[in-house]
């Protein structure tokens, strides 16, 4: 269970993180235009406010059910060599609505209805790629049943540019969570509210031999999204183009 939650927690230091190049990011004018998407009127403890239990469908509980039932029939001996989370479910879909339509709510992605994105995998591969998902969504909950977070990933490309969008909503309140909790997604949370009087649209960028990308956090409906824009070491100006295209997407 421990080498699970480095994992996760490392997957977070790559994205928070990304390499020693990582530097705000220069593009004039988004911070300013993003200010009505990241609710800054709002403080802290109005910001991504947790959803009911009760929005929840019962899909999302069975499997919730079930993964919990199948973690209790191993044995002692094999939960401790088990490098699996209790608790944590994913599923796969072949479109957004799908993927909301299981939950039980809306999560508003504008990606969805921009025609000049392509849909891809939800790592943003043409769709097809080594069987790769369009939609995948994950999330933990307690053998109590109940559900902490839930986030939903979706991929698209705009020719060699590949878009990620990770949007993640809550069922407990921000100050109720511990700090370093070893799950991406509340450390996601925890670094946005802790830099969300700073700026209201959190930027990165990261440039390396290999690859030129944009990692942009806002709030929108109380759904924090995780844009991620990458392209070629010399694409930079093109991976600006478009986030800021994305983030104009969103209603302001």
């Amino acid at each position: 269970m421990k080498r699970a939650w480095v994992v996760v927690v490392g997957l977070l230091s790559i994205i928070l993180v990304g390499c020693q190049a990582h530097q705000p990011a220069e593009i004039s004018g988004l911070a300013i235009e993003a200010t009505n998407i990241a609710q800054t009127k709002e403080t802290a403890e109005d910001c991504l406010k947790p959803f009911s239990p009760d929005t929840l469908s019962q899909d999302v509980y069975n499997a919730l059910e079930n993964e919990w039932d199948s973690w209790n029939q191993i044995s002692l001996e094999g939960k401790v060599l088990s490098s699996h989370v209790p608790g944590y479910c994913q599923r796969s879909f072949d479109d957004w609505a799908e993927c909301e339509t299981f939950i039980g709510f809306s999560i508003p992605n504008p990606l969805e209805e921009c025609s000049w994105l392509e849909k891809a995998t939800y790592v943003a591969m043409p769709i097809g790629f080594q069987d790769a998902p369009r939609v995948q969504a994950s999330w933990y909950g307690t053998e109590t049943d109940h559900v902490e977070w839930i986030s939903v990933q979706a991929g698209y490309r705009d020719g060699q540019i590949r878009v990620m969008v990770d949007a993640t909503v809550y069922g407990d309140p921000a100050d109720e969570k511990p700090s370093d909790s070893g799950w991406s997604a509340e450390l996601a949370r925890q670094n946005y509210l802790a830099n969300m009087h700073d700026t209201s649209l959190q930027i990165t960028s990261c440039s390396t031999e290999n690859y030129f990308s944009n990692v942009a956090y806002l709030v929108y409906d109380n759904v924090l999204y995780c844009l991620n824009i990458v392209g070629e070491p010399d694409a930079r100006t093109q991976v600006e183009s478009i986030l800021e295209q994305i983030i104009d997407s969103f209603p302001k």
